[in-house]
C-alpha cells in the first residue's frame, strides 16, 4: 500500500472536525464522533441512541424547569456521575418535590437527580461505552493498515525532520547574517546553473575566512571535474553545491553573491569510501552499488555529484570505471561534478567539448604544498608528484619516494604527449562548443538589450579570429 493510499484510508476514516476537548460532556461526545459515519454500522447505531439520549435528557431538564418553576435548573456533567440537576438554593421556596432524588447540598446548590434521569443516564453511559468500542475496533483495523507500512513511515518521519532541520535551522542562520552575504535564487526552466560566490553555509559559519568559489554548469558544459591535492578543499566544495542547491529549493536564501539554478529532480551522491559489512560489501563493492543505483535512475534534469569514482580498486580499472561512468553520464546530459585524483581524467576534455576542467590552487613553495588558498580557477593543473610530497612528509624513506618519483615521471611524459595529440585534432569542435555556451549564456541573460548587443559582437569577433 503506497503513503498516498494510505493517508487516503486515514482521512476516509477519520473525522478531522473532531478535536480534542478538555469540557467532559464535549469531550464525550468527540470521542463518539472520532470515525466517520458509514465506516462501522453498530457504531452508528450506537452513536443514535447515545444522541437521542442525550437529546432526551436535555428534553427533560426543560420540563422541569416549567412544571416546577424553576428557571435557573442547569443540567452538567461529569465522568463518574453523569448528568444531574444543579438548583441554586434561593430559588427553592421551601422543600424540593418528591420526584428529586440524591439530593447533596454542595455550598449555595443543590445538586440532585431523578429516577428519570438515572434511566436516561444508565442508556446513555452504555450507548457511550459501545461507541468508544466500536471506534476502538475501527482504529484497530486502521493501525493495522499503519504498521504493515511503518517503514515507509519512517522514512517519511526522517525525511521530515531533516527538512525542518534545513528550514528552521538555515533559517535562522540567515536571519543573523547581514543582508548582502545571502541572496534570493533566481530559477529557470532550462537555464545554466550559475552560482557566483558560493560559500558553505555551515563551514562559513565555523571560520571566518572561508573562500568562496562559483559554478557553472549548461547545456554546452553540463560536466565539471575538479581536480586537485588532498586537503585542497574538493570535498567541501561537493558539499557546498548540493547545500545551496537543496536550501533554493526549500525556499531559502543562499549563501552566495548570485545564484540562478533550474530545478532538478533528484540530487545523486557517491561520497566516502567506506565498507559495508552488514551486507558484506568490501569498499570498492559498497561504491559500485551506489554507482550503479546512479546510472540506473539518472535523468537528465538530476544533478550528479562523485568524488574520487574507482580509487578502491586497481590504478587501471579505477579509472576504465571513472572514464566510462563519465562518458555515461556526457551522453545523459544530466549536470555533473566530479572531483578526481586521476588526473588522466582531465583527457575527457580533449574529446568532449560539453567537459570543463578547474583545479584547486595550491601553492608549492621550497618542495612543500600550501594548502591555505582552497581558490577554484578554471583549466588542468598539474602540481608534480604532490601523492610523493604527501607521502614524504608522511615519514616515507626518501629513497623509496625517490623510486616512486622516477616511475610517475616516465608515465606522466607519456600522457602529455597523447594530450597534445587530442588538443589538437578537436580544437574545432572546442570552438564551436565554445560559442555555443555563449550564446546560451545570453539567452538566459537578464542585461540589457545594448549590453547583449556588445557581447554577440564580441562573440562574432572571436568566431571571426577562430575561423569557424
Amino acid at each position: 500500500m503506497s503513503l498516498r493510499i494510505l493517508f487516503t484510508r486515514i482521512e476516509d476514516i477519520i473525522d478531522e472536525d473532531v478535536l480534542h476537548a478538555r469540557v467532559p460532556f464535549v469531550a464525550c461526545t468527540q470521542q463518539c464522533f472520532a470515525v466517520k459515519a458509514g465506516i462501522d454500522g453498530l457504531l452508528d447505531i450506537s452513536r443514535r441512541s447515545f444522541c437521542e439520549t442525550s437529546e432526551a435528557i436535555h428534553n427533560l431538564a426543560n420540563n422541569y424547569r416549567e412544571d416546577f418553576k424553576l428557571p435557573n435548573l442547569k443540567l452538567t456533567f461529569k465522568n463518574r456521575k453523569g448528568f444531574h440537576f444543579v438548583i441554586p438554593q434561593k430559588n427553592i421556596q421551601g422543600k424540593l418535590p418528591s420526584k428529586f432524588i440524591q439530593v447533596v447540598k454542595h455550598g449555595n446548590n443543590i445538586h440532585c437527580s431523578t429516577l428519570e434521569l438515572a434511566s436516561l443516564n444508565a442508556r446513555n453511559k452504555s450507548a457511550a461505552a459501545e461507541c468508544y468500542t466500536r471506534t476502538e475496533f475501527c482504529l484497530e483495523e486502521l493501525m493495522d493498515a499503519i504498521r504493515e507500512n511503518v517503514s515507509a513511515l519512517t522514512l517519511l518521519a526522517e525525511i521530515l525532520c531533516l527538512l525542518d532541520m534545513i528550514v528552521n535551522s538555515f533559517a535562522h542562520m540567515i536571519s543573523t547574517k547581514p543582508v548582502d552575504q545571502y541572496t534570493r535564487p533566481e530559477f529557470t526552466e532550462s537555464g545554466p546553473m550559475a552560482i557566483d560566490s558560493g560559500r558553505h553555509p555551515i563551514l562559513e559559519s565555523i571560520h571566518n575566512d572561508f573562500v568562496a568559489n562559483n559554478i557553472f554548469l549548461s547545456e554546452a558544459s553540463n560536466m565539471v571535474i575538479v581536480t586537485g591535492p588532498n586537503m585542497s578543499g574538493k570535498s567541501t566544495y561537493l558539499q557546498q553545491v548540493c547545500l545551496i542547491v537543496i536550501l533554493a529549493q526549500v525556499g531559502c536564501y543562499v549563501p552566495a553573491r548570485f545564484s540562478t539554478l533550474r530545478v532538478v529532480d533528484r540530487i545523486f551522491t557517491r561520497m566516502g569510501a567506506v565498507d559495508n559489512l552488514e551486507s558484506n560489501s568490501s569498499t570498492f563493492m559498497t561504491e559500485m552499488k551506489e554507482t550503479a543505483f546512479i546510472m540506473q535512475n539518472v535523468s537528465q534534469r538530476s544533478l550528479i555529484v562523485m568524488d574520487e569514482l574507482g580509487r578502491a580498486t586497481s590504478s587501471s580499472d579505477g579509472f576504465a570505471i571513472a572514464w566510462s561512468c563519465c562518458e555515461h553520464l556526457l551522453s545523459l546530459r544530466a549536470y555533473t561534478i566530479f572531483a578526481t585524483h586521476m588526473e588522466n581524467i582531465s583527457e575527457l576534455a580533449t574529446i568532449y567539448p560539453n567537459v570543463k576542467i578547474l583545479h584547486f590552487h595550491v601553492e608549492l613553495k621550497n618542495n612543500h604544498l600550501e594548502f591555505k588558498v582552497f581558490q577554484l580557477k578554471e583549466g588542468p593543473k598539474h602540481i608534480p608528484h604532490y601523492g610523493l610530497l604527501l607521502a614524504e612528509v608522511a615519514g616515507l624513506p626518501s629513497s623509496v619516494v625517490e623510486t616512486a618519483r622516477k616511475i610517475t615521471s616516465r608515465i606522466s611524459e607519456k600522457e602529455k604527449k597523447r594530450m597534445e595529440v587530442n588538443c589538437l585534432q578537436n580544437h574545432s569542435i572546442q570552438s564551436a562548443y565554445h560559442v555555443a555556451q555563449r550564446l546560451l549564456c545570453l539567452k538566459y541573460s537578464n542585461q540589457d538589450e545594448d549590453t547583449i548587443r556588445q557581447a554577440l559582437r564580441n562573440l562574432k569577433e572571436y568566431c571571426i579570429k577562430q575561423r569557424l
